[in-house]
């Protein structure tokens, strides 16, 4: 195997085409029909490379739709495979060209790539959708409350500008809490009685709505309920059919950049200091660079991953960052269960989370302004071959 020579066939134009192909709001409520053919043609796609494909079919209660997580592979079924996980839903207000067709355009370079290899251990390519937020019915039930209260018209703005500040404070209130270590019900209840003075009966029982939807749900027993539904299945299935996972990547959020000074933002509870870091500029808070989390079970590809980032091909600026146990994440560092891998980490399967930061540098996520012009494809392409990289590393494998 010669990886030098597997790296050089990755195409900067091919991840371009990619995301142009993806880009585009795929949401089960507003845009349903765009969801179910972003899943068709994630796997013809895939088939077009010569791997076998399958979709993961699941029913929510309540809800009419059959949902469908796209699984290509590599190698012998029964082999301990890595995966390389992301999702393709988008929340009803984004086209999402980072959140996440760009993570989609990595795995798709990647499955090209690798498709005609030999000698290269087995791998699963995974596309999952219902990522992003609560599941259908729940949003339902939410969107029907603002409705029915006022708060928001027939397209879902809000009827007032009152309205409009305190949701945003409400909502700046909320991530604080999680941020703080809180369950996302507890975020919720706190955020709503720090502004009890400024709600209306309206909006004060339209907020217990909200909070209903998370009822009786901890940080860690929401993954899989609360959002991350599609891998949730995924990796439920695996576990329960004895599917042999070596590792998994999850890409989410990977293509936004900045050179300015001040771009970058932490986590609260992060600093430079407690992070492995390469080629980041600290002291100018320059947001030019791949953030990388691990629990300790990952640590050993989250290190493989940094390392081959150093690669002379690929020279891709990175902070590396591991976590605690997943008791501790869930108690301290919730925000950290963001994507597809905490599925992973719940089940005890080594796992871990590249992407750019997210909201604490790209001002755009969740908005019509996540589109593919905003995207740093030179980025991109060096987070798709320390994957690919990481991905055939038979050392990794145990």
């Amino acid at each position: 195997m010669n990886l030098n020579a597997i790296l050089a066939r990755v195409d900067i134009e091919r991840i371009y085409q990619n995301v142009l192909k993806l880009e585009g709001v795929k949401h089960p409520i507003d845009t349903p029909a765009k969801l179910r053919e972003a899943g068709v043609a994630i796997s013809a796609e895939l088939a077009s490379y010569g791997l076998p494909v399958r979709a993961q079919e699941f029913r929510l209660d309540g809800w009419d739709d059959t949902f469908r997580n796209i699984e290509a592979w590599i190698g012998a079924e029964d082999e301990p495979a890595a995966v390389l996980i992301n999702h393709y839903d988008t929340v009803s207000t984004t086209p999402g060209a980072n959140d996440n067709a760009a993570g989609l355009a990595v795995m798709l370079e990647a499955a090209r790539v690798l498709a005609t290899e030999s000698d290269i251990p087995a791998i699963r390519f995974v596309s999952a959708t219902l990522e992003e937020g609560l599941p259908p019915t729940a949003k339902a039930a939410i969107r029907k409350s603002a409705l029915q209260h006022g708060l928001t018209d027939a397209r879902g703005r809000y009827t007032s500008q009152r309205t409009a500040q305190i949701m945003k404070a409400h909502f700046s209130l909320m991530v604080a809490g999680i941020e703080a270590g809180k369950s996302v019900r507890d975020a919720l209840a706190d955020a709503r009685t720090k502004l009890q003075d400024q709600l209306t009966d309206a909006i004060s029982e339209h907020l217990q709505t909200v909070e209903a939807a998370h009822d009786g749900l901890t940080t860690a027993s929401a993954i899989g309920v609360t959002g991350k539904i599609g891998s949730g299945r995924w990796v439920d299935e695996a576990v329960a059919t004895g599917k042999q996972i070596a590792f998994a990547i999850c890409l989410d959020e990977i293509g936004t950049t900045s050179k300015r000074e001040h771009s970058q933002h932490l986590p609260a509870g992060v600093s430079y200091g407690m992070m492995q870091t390469y080629k980041v500029d600290s002291e100018r808070e320059v947001g030019d660079w791949a953030f990388v989390l691990a629990d300790p079970a990952g640590a050993p590809v989250a290190r493989a991953f940094c390392n081959y980032c150093k690669h002379d091909s690929i020279d891709l600026a990175h902070a590396f960052f591991q976590m605690p146990d997943f008791e501790t994440i869930a108690a301290h560092y919730p925000q950290a269960f963001g994507s597809d891998h905490a599925p992973f980490w719940r089940a005890g399967i080594p796992a871990i989370f590249a992407f750019d930061t997210a909201n604490w540098r790209n001002p755009y996520g969740h908005s019509m302004a996540d589109t593919i012009d905003r995207l740093d494809f030179e980025h991109i392409t060096r987070i798709c071959k320390a994957t690919i990289a990481t991905l055939i590393d038979r050392s990794l494998r145990g």
